[in-house]
């Protein structure tokens, strides 16, 4: 779901909020994004729907990781930079497969 066509807007410091859940998690796997979405008051929607999103990547891309021996470590890095950069740049970005729970669960659908 593209949470910019909803026609809610989006402030800055909840643009740079998503994009450090996304990308610190090159440096705090799931610290920078649960930091994030616990930080971030209620009404910030946006920015807390980018932060859950990132938290459940990280906790799927931890899972795949255990059963894989690590190898799936840079491919799940890839998928959080690459929402980083799109948060920062085109507005919106979701992920696969977590993207749509995180959708339900801020914004109540």
């Amino acid at each position: 779901m593209d949470t910019m066509s909803l026609g809610l807007p989006v402030k800055s410091n909840e643009r740079v909020a998503a994009a450090i859940a996304h990308l610190g998690t090159a440096v705090a796997w799931f610290l920078a994004p649960l930091v994030v979405f616990l930080v971030l008051p209620r009404d910030s929607r946006w920015g807390r729907y980018h932060a859950l999103q990132s938290l459940l990547w990280s906790l799927m891309g931890t899972l795949v990781s255990l059963a894989t021996c690590g190898l799936a470590i840079p491919f799940f890095l890839v998928w959080h930079v690459i929402a980083g950069v799109k948060t920062m740049t085109d507005g919106d970005y979701e992920y696969p497969l977590v993207g749509e729970a995180a959708h339900r669960v801020v914004y109540g659908d």
